[in-house]
């Protein structure tokens, strides 16, 4: 029986420690502070009796280092050349493939049949196929007058497609005043 009690005993001690503990040692009190306020602003400024005639405003001396010419612009002077943009219009579409190496053969060849047409001839890939394209027409007509050329020489299968042309077609061979396109060309 006294084990019994002094395991009652331990236990007993053992809760009321843990129950103390758990407790907390400060007294909680109430905080009766009021809340922080915010910053007062001083609202008795009025824009409409504010005085302009008190305001100055001091100029910054000019400096002269720059360049006189550079100021104007000399709108007389036309442009030799028209610009070169992209625009809506036609091309004929001769062949399409999947294998590069395929347009490159048929473009070599569009360019021998088509030599006296003076026509840019483009390979344009549009996955998965690399697609050869000739001309850059804004009319349609004409369009469909050189498709009619080169359903005669050959290219039996070809169709008007519509897509993006420039808008002044440089020679074939002079593409370096045409900015850069999305369109994959081969070179020769």
């Amino acid at each position: 029986m006294l084990l019994k009690s002094f395991q009652f005993g331990i236990v007993s001690v053992f809760i009321i420690t843990l129950v103390l503990s758990c407790s907390s040692s400060r007294k909680t009190t109430r905080d009766d502070t009021p809340e922080k306020t915010s910053p007062q602003y001083d609202e008795s400024f009025d824009p409409l009796r504010l005085n302009e005639d008190e305001i100055v405003f001091t100029e910054e001396p000019k400096t002269t280092a720059r360049n006189d010419r550079t100021d104007r612009i000399d709108i007389s002077q036309e442009p030799t050349e028209k610009e070169d943009k992209l625009v809506d219009g036609f091309r004929i579409q001769l062949f399409a493939t999947k294998d590069i190496e395929s347009a490159t053969i048929a473009k070599k060849e569009a360019q021998f049949v088509f030599a006296d047409d003076s026509l840019n001839i483009y390979v344009e890939f549009d996955s998965p196929y690399y697609k050869l394209r000739v001309g850059d027409f804004i009319d349609r007509d004409k369009a469909e007058q050189f498709r009619e050329i080169a359903r005669g020489k050959g290219y039996s299968s070809s169709w008007i497609v519509k897509t993006k042309v420039w808008s002044n077609p440089s020679p074939r061979g002079e593409s370096s005043r045409r900015p850069e396109n999305k369109e994959f060309q081969i070179q020769n």
